[in-house]
């Protein structure tokens, strides 16, 4: 797949908002993403034992979450290529964004997937959704440092790009007063929509 079909595929004029699954998928891994975000700073700080395990399975189950959400909206967006509204943005502008978006979802895949391999090459147990300890089977510092390394450093990035996307989702709102934000919302809060994908 080239880079401008990446950048273009599917988008339709006329098409007012996302399909209630690409909306749910997004909402997911956005809210799962920033709570990640968020939370994974308390890990910085001195924990006592039974708040930093509490904290590690939460922190685990969010972020394997936010794994399957980006796998399946990968599919659904760049695989499946389902039709998306049109944006109505061109040329640098248009780049720049998708640009932004396709860093966003390569880092919601090397998040988790790092952040689980400190958790399994880490000392500390892990329950992945209370059930499973994917904790304690290996010992190894060197693949935990390196691990959390490059799961702290990604972890930066994010912050830097979530809080661009949403700065930027709320200046089309409220300052260009376009449906780029509203596309993502759905036709229930859109006033002047005829016309939603299906799911």
């Amino acid at each position: 797949m080239t880079v401008p079909s990446i950048l273009n595929n599917h988008s339709l004029v006329g098409i007012k908002t996302y399909s209630i699954s690409y909306r749910f998928l997004h909402w997911t891994m956005g809210v799962g993403f920033t709570l990640l975000l968020v939370a994974g700073q308390q890990f910085n700080f001195d924990l006592t034992e039974s708040y930093k395990a509490s904290g590690l399975m939460y922190h685990s189950t969010i972020g394997t979450i936010v794994l399957i959400s980006a796998v399946l909206l990968i599919h659904k967006r760049f695989i499946r290529s389902d039709i998306r509204p049109d944006s109505g943005l061109t040329g640098k502008k248009l780049i720049m964004i998708k640009m932004a978006q396709l860093s966003m979802y390569m880092l919601a895949i090397v998040i988790p997937i790092t952040g689980l391999i400190t958790a399994f090459y880490s000392s500390d147990g892990a329950k992945l959704f209370g059930l499973w300890n994917i904790g304690q089977y290996v010992d190894e510092q060197t693949l935990f440092d390196s691990g959390r390394l490059v799961h702290e450093i990604g972890t930066f990035i994010a912050i830097a790009l979530v809080t661009s996307h949403i700065v930027a989702a709320f200046y089309h709102h409220f300052i260009l007063r376009d449906s780029v934000l509203s596309s993502m919302i759905g036709k229930k809060w859109l006033r002047s929509s005829k016309t939603s994908v299906k799911i």
